[in-house]
């Protein structure tokens, strides 16, 4: 009977000490502390995560950007020889099948600006109708508008597959475009964008190649006296429909001041 006095009296003690310690606490406001303290933490966990979130947005923003810039064009400049990849679609294009696509190796051989008409003017095909105030009677223009003739050195790749009977396979046009090149490196067409006229007498301008053959192809293109005295200017040297994205060609840059 006496060990279960004791006993209770033990437990009523042990609970008014607990009490009194619960009284203290909310006496000296550390209850209220430790309450006000719960969602700080959980705050902090949460900007955690939205830290966490950010660097995560900042990373992929970063590799988008990588991605854009690693699809910028190749730049060439004359005497430099670059590959053309022409795609044949009727086998689907393999970088690692060489039987897939086709190589034309093209090398911008020289380039002349002139407002002079050193050349047979019936090789240009378009382009002059709405410029004629602007030239003599010799075709030579006298203000406002250049010439410009690109030589290029053209090589189909010995390794490239058999050319079928048709010669579709073969064909290098001869209608590319020149632009200029802004500041992020991007190509934009210019007034005059495509070439006006070529040396080829194909009436589609179209010349054909047999397997490591070479020839020499002569291309004419317009530009205004603007685009000459303040633009860097390419040929944009891509194959419609073909997975490459092709080269750009520099064939002006203008002298420093």
């Amino acid at each position: 009977m006496k060990k279960k006095i004791k006993s209770a009296v033990i437990s009523i003690a042990v609970i008014a000490v607990l009490l009194l310690a619960i009284l203290i606490g909310v006496k000296n406001g550390a209850i209220n502390k430790l309450t006000k303290e719960m969602p700080t933490l959980a705050t902090k966990q949460e900007e955690t995560e939205k830290s966490t979130e950010n660097v995560s947005q900042k990373n992929e923003s970063s590799n988008s950007a990588r991605v854009r810039n690693s699809k910028k064009r190749d730049i060439a400049y004359i005497g430099q020889e670059f590959e053309l990849i022409d795609w044949d679609i009727r086998y689907g294009y393999d970088e690692n099948n060489r039987d897939t696509y086709n190589v034309f190796n093209v090398t911008v051989k020289s380039v002349d600006i002139s407002r002079e008409c050193d050349f047979d003017i019936n090789r240009i095909d378009y382009g002059l109708a709405n410029k004629k105030d602007s030239m003599d009677d010799d075709n030579n223009f006298v203000s406002d508008y250049y010439y410009v003739t690109v030589k290029l050195n053209v090589n189909k790749d010995i390794n490239d597959h058999d050319v079928p009977p048709d010669g579709e396979i073969s064909m290098f046009q001869t209608m590319w475009y020149i632009g200029k090149i802004d500041s992020n490196g991007i190509l934009q067409r210019i007034s005059n964008s495509g070439a006006v006229g070529s040396d080829v007498l194909d009436k589609h301008g179209n010349v054909y190649f047999e397997k490591g053959e070479t020839k020499t192809i002569t291309l004419y293109f317009l530009i205004t006296d603007e685009e000459f005295e303040n633009e860097t200017l390419a040929i944009d040297f891509h194959i419609y429909g073909s997975p490459d994205k092709g080269t750009l060609a520099i064939v002006h840059e203008p002298e420093a001041n």
